[in-house]
């Protein structure tokens, strides 16, 4: 017997059993069990209806317990008094605990005015063009003289605040509060900087930044007075009128710093939008009016305080804290990246000795900016789904976080993937400028590879994109649990019937696989196919883009190049004739060459053309009234005739002044008599005919 049919012989014995009895008297009927919709419309008025009212039947109550609270203030001396017990005093604990406070915040201060010539030495080297390093060495000196008072506060509360009681627990909650209050100090502190502004992260002004500076600190105490207030009180009822009044204070003390700052937080939230984003994005929109916004969160914090004192639950309330703790989180990464972009753009425009780290840069900014927001939204989801609305229950929050956090990682990572394949392939795309062989212009002295790579780089970007985006979205499908094999089986059959149906795009496509793979051309080169010849200026997986010289445009399918023959590649031999007069001094003639080669060789512009120098080759030809001299050169296909145009030019200039002359194009006529009827004689008319063409 398997284990299942066991189990239902139990049950099926524990039932008979019950209905025996049950016929018998010996156990009462139980009423049969509400099906779920009744439930849930039962839980649903309930919630609607009896909650309100059990919590404003609780506000009376709650404000009656306000003499209580200052009962118990009144009381805490006494409480703290342990004399009965041996210990200490209360004035003897509340001097040794001021005491201790006091050299743990002087002991920060010292190290801080200590340290101060080494951050003036730090914050010099930043601004004269040091490396974002040296923020993090100057946040690190900072922080020194915080870990002094932590270090402080720690020593104390394991050696003068140990025995149990409530001596030590208000001796913790005291110097817990002063350590958070000037954690979060250095951490503001980081961003504002009010005494260096040349450090300062924030995009605003030394008034804004010392003003921020000084409410930040007020709002941390005053949040850490209030939570101290409420941890001392020991009565309900003074718990909960001192919960009502922090849901009142706490928020109209932020909704009043809201509106006091609404222009100091404005210019800081419009400093660090891009400003490819424009005025009028909705970026802009959001930080010119960001108090609209900020204004009804308090609101909601404050209802959902005084629901948590009235009614012992606080999980709006922890959504809304949660909430605006991300909002703030994402306030600060974003000024710390979009410091880094600034920095980084005002040392490209200074120096360019590194454009790898140019590039570099921004995909590493939006990377991270990607991941923090992925962060963020995950946090915010399960906080508000899982523990605020309860839309999704704790022990179903693993499989569905598990399925969706796969996707998401899947796309993050494929979304890197993206930034990297378009890092490595943004610096070789370019623009090709439009050139023949033959055209002016600047020494282009580029690497063949380089050049190739320029080539391949869009070709590659697009197959790895569409790769990416396919087994990217393959996967994310397959972590949510959807079955990809009909999807894989269908693509297939598509793709065969493509092929079928587009034979001559498959073969264009495959042959421009080939072409490239044998470097047949690049970007930029002057070819002759069957069909055109020009410039290539670019190129798809199908086809190619020919300009040629008079400035046409060829757009040629792969499958119908062909032979092509590339006058841009490697090197290029020139030769040209120049006509000298019959008796010129043929070894003058080489030397003279041979100075205009040399000088050619050495002038900056032009010296990266030539592969061998301007020479004379020797006689080509011998002509009646003209010797025929045959001029070479070699140089690289950037600008073959650019160059021999420059040759020529000073070689005219050169023999102008060696005193070498070019042959003229003269014409011997030779007069004849004419006969007795006024014919010239044709022999002769036709040898002058000839001699003159």
């Amino acid at each position: 017997m398997s284990q299942d049919q066991y189990n239902e012989l139990v049950k099926s014995v524990g039932q008979s059993v019950i209905e025996t009895l049950t016929e018998k008297g010996l156990i009462a009927k139980t009423p049969a069990p509400a099906s779920p919709s009744e439930v849930g419309e039962v839980a649903n008025d309930d919630s609607t209806t009896d909650q309100i009212a059990s919590v404003l039947h609780r506000v009376p109550a709650a404000i009656g317990g306000f003499p209580a609270v200052w009962t118990n203030l009144a009381q805490l001396p006494d409480r703290l008094d342990r004399t009965a017990d041996g210990g200490r005093s209360t004035s003897a604990f509340l001097g040794l605990l001021a005491l201790v406070a006091v050299v743990a915040y002087f002991a920060e201060v010292a190290i801080r005015q200590f340290s101060a010539p080494a951050r003036h030495y730090v914050a010099q080297k930043f601004v004269a063009g040091g490396g974002l390093w040296r923020l993090a060495w100057l946040w690190l000196i900072d922080a020194l003289a915080f870990l002094a008072l932590l270090a402080i506060v720690h020593v104390a509360l394991v050696t003068m605040f140990t025995a149990a009681g409530v001596q030590a627990q208000f001796a913790r909650r005291v110097l817990g509060g002063l350590v958070v209050w000037r954690f979060y100090l250095l951490l503001v502190r980081f961003y504002l900087r009010p005494a260096i502004p040349e450090l300062r992260l924030a995009p605003i002004s030394d008034h804004s930044a010392a003003k921020l500076y000084r409410l930040f600190g007020a709002i941390v105490v005053a949040g850490i007075v209030a939570h101290g207030v409420l941890k001392i009180q020991i009565t309900p009822e003074a718990i909960v009128a001192v919960g009502l009044a922090i849901s009142v204070v706490i928020p109209s003390l932020y909704a009043l710093i809201v509106i006091h700052c609404q222009s100091d937080i404005r210019d800081w939230l419009l400093g660090i939008i891009d400003e490819n984003a424009g005025s009028s994005s909705i970026k802009a929109m959001l930080a010119q009016h960001w108090h609209l916004i900020a204004l009804p969160v308090l609101v909601v914090l404050g209802l959902a305080r005084a629901y948590e004192a009235l009614s012992d639950s606080g999980v709006v309330a922890a959504g809304v804290i949660v909430t605006l703790n991300v909002a703030v989180g994402l306030l600060l990464a974003e000024t710390l990246l979009s410091f880094v972009v600034k920095r980084h753009r005002a040392s490209v425009l200074t120096a360019s000795d590194h454009p790898e780290a140019s590039h570099a840069y921004p995909f590493a900014v939006r990377a991270i900016r990607v991941t923090i927001l992925v962060l963020a939204a995950a946090i915010l989801v399960r906080t508000w789904t899982v523990e605020v609305l309860a839309v999704i229950k704790e022990e179903n929050w693993a499989n569905f976080s598990h399925a969706w956090s796969t996707a998401i990682i899947t796309a993050l990572l494929a979304y890197f993937a993206w930034e990297a394949v378009h890092f490595a392939t943004k610096r070789h795309i370019g623009h090709a400028p439009t050139k023949t062989p033959g055209q002016d212009g600047e020494s282009d002295s580029a690497q063949a590879t380089a050049s190739r790579l320029e080539t391949l780089a869009p070709i590659l970007r697009v197959i790895l994109g569409i790769t990416i985006i396919i087994v990217a979205g393959l996967m994310i499908l397959t972590s949510l649990n959807v079955n990809i094999t009909p999807i894989i089986a269908g693509a297939s059959i598509f793709g065969l019937a493509i092929s079928f149906g587009s034979q001559s795009l498959v073969r264009d496509i495959v042959s421009g696989v080939f072409y490239l793979a044998d470097d047949a051309f690049r970007v930029g080169e002057y070819i002759d196919c069957v069909t055109a010849k020009g410039t290539v200026e670019g190129f798809t997986m199908r086809s190619i883009r020919l300009r040629h010289q008079n400035g046409q445009i060829h757009t040629i399918p792969f499958g119908q190049l062909g032979r092509i023959t590339n006058f841009s590649r490697d090197w290029s031999t020139l030769k040209f004739n120049l006509r000298f007069t019959r008796d010129t001094d043929l070894e003058k003639l080489r030397k003279v060459t041979k100075k205009v080669g040399e000088a050619m060789l050495e002038d900056p512009e032009l010296k990266g053309d030539f592969l061998e120098p301007l020479k004379l080759q020797g006689i080509a030809d011998i002509a009646d009234s003209a010797i025929i001299m045959r001029f070479k050169m070699t140089v690289t296909p950037i600008r073959p005739t650019y160059v021999q145009r420059q040759g020529v030019k000073r070689l005219i200039a050169a023999f102008k002044d060696a005193g070498i002359e070019f042959a003229n194009a003269t014409v011997s006529v030779q007069t004849v008599e004419s006969n007795s009827h006024g014919i010239v004689d044709s022999a002769a008319a036709s040898a002058a005919a000839k001699q003159l063409n």
